[in-house]
């Protein structure tokens, strides 16, 4: 009997023919992969170009690895402070050295300008620590003031918060008869407040960018307003301003965000939540530097001469502490802290020249990775003191001796 046409019973040449289907087969699988891959490469690619944001967050996994270094903004003289504005274009940075100024700087690092005190010199001020509202204002806690000096985007000063329950504006209206929003007023620690009531052709920010006192303002002496040393300054999700006090008692302060309307603030009168103690034990801080937030609404203090990070619930009662002791999540000198839409809690520490993450999502704070080392070079710190994050993934981490601002990127 004869084969039929194109059929062959050769056993060699039936096993390469298996060969081919196979082979024919994992090219097909092959193929079909990398097009499924292409197809989540331009998803994601399509999702990012419609609201950026970073990579672990755009994943349907948890991913947690250590940022990569970008670049460096240089142009600052020892900055301890950094902030990022709502919409992440901005770039503010307080220095501690030279002329003591609050920098402006575009996302690539390019200055855009710059701002300090209105009627105060280098010696008079030291901004520190710094954060924005969703309205673009910049809040501005100075350590030789005492005060919270808030502005616009562009750096006109608005008003100062000089206490947890006075302003600036409120209290010059106490002392004014007839006070109008429009006029100039001015907080100087080390001479009063300067006034002057605005001209019909004359603004308020036009007044407040002249150097030196006002011809024709008054000079009102400061009185009867308690002296403190707000440091830490920061918003959580609700628009409410969290305030460190490292004068006296060393507490943290929450501003309900009621009071933080349009500026200037002549009704300000807060009920604000105040939490803490001077001192070393459970429920105390010793310079407490930066309070953060969690999606709990549990606070995260970074009690800086304590070394550790102090846990709070939502009204303020002391809940527990983490970072002291040995080991890869042991905190020596906690500064500036931040913490980020997947409840990654970010801690700088000054001597370990390192940012050190934490997961705080669940009852317990898992460590998860450090980033950093001591050195001049990229990548490395030289007393770093604070961070800001931006909704594109972009961590900017002030590194004081280095005198720049670090940008990383996840």
């Amino acid at each position: 009997m004869r084969e039929p046409e194109g059929m062959t019973t050769d056993p060699e040449e039936l096993q390469e023919e298996e060969k081919d289907k196979k082979k024919r087969r994992w090219l097909l699988l092959l193929l079909m992969l990398l097009l499924l891959l292409l197809a989540c490469v331009c998803w994601l690619a399509f999702r990012y170009a419609r609201q950026p944001e970073p990579l672990p967050e755009m994943l349907p996994v948890d991913v947690n690895y250590p940022p990569h270094y970008l670049f460096s903004i240089y142009g600052v003289d020892r900055p301890v402070g950094v902030a990022v504005s709502p919409d992440g274009e901005r770039i503010y940075v307080a220095e501690t050295g030279g002329e003591r100024l609050v920098k402006i700087f575009d996302r690539e690092g390019n200055p855009l300008g710059s701002f300090a005190p209105p009627h105060t010199t280098p010696a008079q001020r030291s901004p520190v620590y710094l954060a924005t509202d969703h309205l673009g204002r910049v809040f501005v806690a100075d350590r030789l003031q005492n005060v919270v000096f808030v502005y616009d985007e562009d750096g006109v000063f608005l008003d100062a918060i000089l206490g947890p329950e006075l302003s600036l504006s409120e209290y010059v209206a106490e002392q004014v008869d007839g006070f109008q929003p429009e006029d100039m007023f001015v907080f100087n620690w080390f001479e009063g407040v300067y006034y002057r009531p605005a001209s019909p052709e004359e603004e308020l920010a036009e007044a407040a960018e002249t150097a030196g006192p006002e011809e024709g303002a008054r000079l009102l002496p400061i009185v009867d307003i308690a002296k403190w040393g707000p440091l830490g300054v920061r918003f959580d999700g609700e628009g409410r301003l969290l305030l460190t006090n490292t004068s006296g008692d060393h507490y943290v302060c929450v501003v309900p965000v009621e009071a933080l309307g349009a500026t200037p603030w002549r009704d300000f009168n807060p009920i604000p939540v105040i939490f803490g103690t001077a001192g070393q034990g459970d429920g105390q801080f010793l310079f407490p530097n930066t309070a953060v937030i969690d999606s709990q609404g549990r606070f995260f203090v970074t009690d800086g001469n304590n070394g550790r990070v102090t846990v709070w619930d939502r009204e303020g009662n002391f809940l527990f502490y983490f970072g002291r002791g040995t080991g890869e999540g042991a905190i020596s000198l906690p500064r500036g802290a931040y913490v980020d839409e997947r409840d990654r809690l970010y801690v700088v520490d000054a001597v370990s020249q390192q940012v050190k993450v934490y997961d705080v999502s669940g009852e317990e704070v898992g460590f998860l990775f450090a980033f950093g080392e001591w050195g001049l070079d990229d990548g490395q710190f030289n007393y770093p003191n604070d961070i800001a994050l931006d909704e594109t993934g972009r961590l900017y981490i002030a590194d004081r001796e280095n005198s720049r601002i670090q940008v990383w990127s996840y």
